[in-house]
């Protein structure tokens, strides 16, 4: 879930600082989030494309995006049934 106050943009700074957080979070590396699209900064991309996802941790919370958009939840790599 997003604040509606403050919009993540789709940039390579961005994409960078997510690689840091998403690059070492077990969910991600669980499921190999890297080989489906997006396949980073969930929180302005949308949800993964993988066909089956199992939820093994979240380093949403940790990361700067997060905190400097005033995000809450986390878990943006993951559908919403």
């Amino acid at each position: 879930m997003k604040n509606s106050a403050s919009i993540v943009e789709d940039t390579e700074e961005n994409r960078q600082i997510c690689r840091k957080y998403c690059g070492i979070c077990p969910t991600c590396k669980h499921n190999s989030l890297e080989k489906y699209q997006p396949d980073v900064l969930f929180c302005a991309r949308g949800a993964s494309s993988a066909p089956s996802q199992k939820e093994m941790n979240c380093y949403c919370p940790a990361c700067e995006i997060y905190t400097k958009h005033s995000l809450v939840i986390g878990h943006f790599c993951f559908k919403r049934e």
